[in-house]
């Protein structure tokens, strides 16, 4: 009688290897296991593209940098197509919203997934579209814009104080487009995706700012990235840079130029159309950062055309206002349109004085206290200046 063979990693049955991958600890674990021999690369062939995600998770810090929100704004999109679904699901994303972006993050990790092929593309964008957009987002907001000769005399036309993160900002952007993606294009095909106090609370939570306060009928919950609003670790102005960025003209130039070589004309007599065109073009998550690439907007024509045809189409009685700022300044669309959230999120630095409104006793003192400490006093003034 031959002795019993000893058992080895190989001689496993491939539905027991299959299930290595969902126990290893990172991404890195996941790429060394799967090549080492064709069996075992044949077995983490198989892994769901959630498991990849988790792996990817746990090296979020140092692979997919910044932590989280480059795999925040990597997986978005099926988060709010997840959220769709269901009043629950879209209940749970505003519950997680109001956790700051590893709330949201959280989120994607148990409902959405990547592939390998999607890590690649991920790395291999990072240096021929990702960066590039954070580099101009530099020139608009960041240290390349601060260091024009003369900048407070003349130098900027749009001169005044911002504490802008390029990176960070990048992916913020991208986090917003990707998540209500689909809440526009249900939106365009005549049916309600989610509403504005969703996309309100993910600029609120997800791209914190340490002058975002409460004012009139705007509250800001003492939750998430503000339990604690004396954390130095408080982005000082993120909601407020990139509103700064939208507006800049050179971010304006870059996006105008690629929206009407690759879609067609502006709504020049279409305010409305024209806000909801320009938003759209900006909401295609990170693969859309390729669009002001060199031959980008050419890529980029079909989903472009289609876009503009169908804002084109849209029943006037759709487009009528889903709700109005409290300074009636702006009327809201149900479409999703960043500039105008991130304007009414970062009315609440204004004191009592500019805005006429009344502000709780509470948060003036907060923003008194900030202002006492040396964060932003330049920046207040300048902003009310503009304003």
């Amino acid at each position: 009688m031959s002795p019993t063979a000893p058992t080895t990693l190989l001689s496993l049955p491939s539905e027991i290897l299959a299930l290595i991958p969902h126990h290893l600890a990172n991404i890195e674990d996941f790429k060394e296991f799967s090549s080492t021999c064709r069996r075992l690369r044949a077995a983490c062939s198989h892994a769901p593209p959630n498991v990849i995600l988790r792996l990817a998770a746990a090296s979020s810090p140092v692979f997919f940098r910044p932590d989280p929100y480059f795999l925040v704004a990597a997986t978005a999109k099926q988060v709010g197509e997840w959220a769709l679904l269901s009043d629950d699901n879209a209940r749970r994303l505003r519950a997680s919203l109001k956790d700051g972006i590893q709330g949201l993050f959280d989120l994607c990790i148990e409902t959405a997934g990547l592939t390998m092929e999607d890590i690649r593309w991920l790395h291999a964008s990072r240096f021929t579209t990702f960066n590039p957009l954070a580099d101009l987002i530099d020139r608009c907001a960041g240290e390349q814009w601060y260091s024009v000769p003369h900048f407070w005399d003349g130098g900027r036309s749009d001169a005044e104080t911002i504490d802008c993160e390029p990176q960070r900002a990048t992916y913020q952007i991208a986090a917003y487009g990707a998540l209500f993606r689909p809440t526009l294009d249900a939106n365009l095909a005549g049916r309600k995706g989610l509403d504005l106090q969703t996309r309100l609370d993910f600029v609120k939570y997800c791209i914190p700012d340490g002058y975002c306060f409460d004012y009139h009928c705007f509250h800001v919950e003492d939750t998430g990235p503000y339990r604690n609003r004396s954390d130095p670790d408080i982005p000082r102005m993120d909601q407020y840079s990139i509103l700064h960025i939208l507006r800049n003209s050179g971010w304006r130039r870059a996006w105008g130029d690629a929206r009407r070589a690759g879609g067609g004309p502006d709504f020049a007599d279409d305010e409305r159309r024209q806000r909801i065109w320009e938003s759209a073009v900006l909401m295609q998550g990170l693969e859309g950062f390729d669009m002001i690439q060199p031959g980008g907007a050419d890529r980029w024509r079909g989903r472009l055309t289609e876009l503009r045809e169908k804002i084109e189409r849209m029943d006037d009685a759709k487009m009528r206002s889903a709700e109005r700022d409290v300074h009636n300044e702006i009327d809201w669309l149900e479409c999703p349109i960043l500039q105008d959230e991130l304007f009414c999120c970062t009315r609440g630095m204004f004191p009592v004085m500019d805005v006429g409104l009344s502000v709780s006793k509470g948060r003036l003192q907060q923003q008194q206290q900030l202002r006492q400490s040396g964060k932003g006093n330049e920046y207040v003034h300048s902003a009310r200046t503009q304003n």
